[in-house]
């Protein structure tokens, strides 16, 4: 199965990777074989990954231009390269959008598009052949609400409706250079973050999370977890979606396939 993935030995970097669904990511791409890099806005997350993979940890905030490129270029001089790179970073604030004044917009740009953006820029010039790279694959976390309408949270849905834009435009620009890039849109996930604001242990949270997914009529009657996610985010960096870009891969329990109205049931 190693040999399908074709991750061994290669440079990879998880930005976002200290914990919930970028931690998942790390573990997985360091048991296909892949040398791993884990960066966080936050030291100690990043060192205590960093531990379970005999990786490298960096730090840095990719919402800046170079924040970002100080993250991916510390990781390629400590890997000897790169040719893996997934961005995890993103967080969604619910606010109706008259209420949203341009601060607020501005902020959720950055978090949810300008990170991602950063972080592609500086990738892309260690990858791309014209650039003396060797190619490589790249993938990003958008959302569903970058396809579906994003009521009380727009900011949010025009920044993942970019980054999935950003990754078509990218796959034919780049096709040429050897640089595959590809998303996943999450729907409901249970993050650690998500876990931790319920005033619950998390067996009970995720139990109660569980049964609105099935009131909800989810079709796989639950909500995601962290590895539901990067288990389509390693196949996207793997060598099995080696003839696959520009795409965004809908992860989200089946909710996508059902007809919206439920009459005659």
């Amino acid at each position: 199965m190693r040999e399908l993935m074709g991750l061994e030995g290669e440079p990879a970097l998880v930005v976002g990777g200290g914990f919930g669904t970028g931690r998942e990511l790390a573990l997985l791409l360091a048991r296909a074989g892949a040398r791993v890099a884990v960066a966080d806005i936050d030291r100690a997350r990043a060192e205590a990954v960093a531990r379970e993979v005999d990786g490298v940890a960096l730090t840095g905030d990719v919402r800046d231009e170079a924040g970002a490129a100080a993250v991916v270029d510390g990781a390629a001089a400590a890997l000897g390269g790169l040719s893996r790179v997934a961005n995890i970073v993103g967080q969604v604030h619910n606010k109706r959008f008259a209420e949203c004044d341009a601060a607020h917009i501005e902020a959720q740009l950055r978090m949810n598009l300008h990170s991602q953006m950063h972080v592609v820029q500086a990738a892309g010039r260690h990858m791309r052949r014209s650039d003396g790279g060797r190619g490589g694959a790249i993938a990003m976390v958008a959302s569903v609400s970058g396809i579906y309408g994003a009521r009380n949270h727009v900011p949010y849905g025009m920044a993942k409706a970019a980054v999935i834009a950003m990754a078509k435009g990218l796959a034919d620009e780049w096709g040429p250079e050897g640089v595959r890039i590809n998303c996943i849109a999450p729907d409901i996930n249970a993050t650690p973050r998500l876990v931790a604001m319920m005033p619950m242990g998390e067996d009970e949270a995720l139990a109660m999370m569980d049964a609105s997914a099935v009131k909800e009529g989810v079709p796989l009657q639950r909500f995601g977890r962290p590895i539901d996610l990067a288990k389509p985010l390693l196949f996207l960096l793997s060598d099995m979606a080696s003839f696959l870009t520009g795409q965004t891969l809908v992860i989200d329990g089946g909710v996508m396939v059902r007809f919206p109205h439920r009459a005659g049931e």
